[in-house]
């Protein structure tokens, strides 16, 4: 929440109820969330215009995000990668959906052999196949074969698109992007 925000919301807990001044302060409060949603609903579709237009299918696992705002609160909540998530379904031309609880944490992409992770472990290394990945860089790749797999599309996955999704996710206002090695993350503020 921003600081003008919470100015509002002072302002408004201490007004008298039925005043002229408290129905004015409900009013701008009203607007300036309607002005954070527009923001969000503006940058999601630019976010979906982009994929959809250039990527032919689109992976993306079923995550159950109620349960992750309980766990992150607001943080999740402010991304809002659930509007993304359905916008995703509704203009993808074929949308493919992994499983819930399909195991995509670490996992190696390579042996495909599984490392249990802690939440603050970033990477990790498979002594078997002699390789390290960035945790979500590993996910995300485990999630684009399974997807794969379950399209019977018998693809490999290419990166060739994504330096200028980069580029175009950081034109638009309001989004945070940064490459983090071969990990690419975006954040909506």
């Amino acid at each position: 929440m921003s600081k003008r925000l919470r100015r509002l919301y002072h302002f408004f807990s201490r007004a008298k109820p039925g005043s002229r001044n408290r129905e004015k302060l409900l009013l701008k409060i009203k607007k300036k969330f309607e002005k954070q949603n527009k923001k969000k609903r503006d940058i999601i579709n630019k976010v979906t215009h982009f994929i959809t237009t250039n990527y032919s299918k689109v992976v993306f696992q079923k995550d159950d995000i109620r349960s992750w705002q309980k766990l992150f609160g607001r943080r999740i909540y402010q991304t809002s990668i659930g509007g993304i998530r359905n916008a995703l379904m509704r203009k993808a031309s074929t949308p493919v959906e992994v499983g819930r609880f399909v195991k995509t944490t670490g996992v190696c992409p390579v042996c495909r052999t599984y490392v249990k992770l802690n939440m603050h472990q970033r990477e990790f290394t498979r002594p078997s196949c002699n390789s390290t990945f960035d945790r979500d860089v590993a996910s995300a790749i485990v999630i684009l074969k399974e997807g794969l797999c379950l399209w019977d599309a018998g693809e490999t996955p290419k990166d060739e698109n994504a330096s200028a999704m980069v580029e175009y996710f950081a034109s638009i206002p309001h989004v945070s992007v940064s490459m983090n090695r071969e990990a690419t993350s975006v954040r909506v503020w």
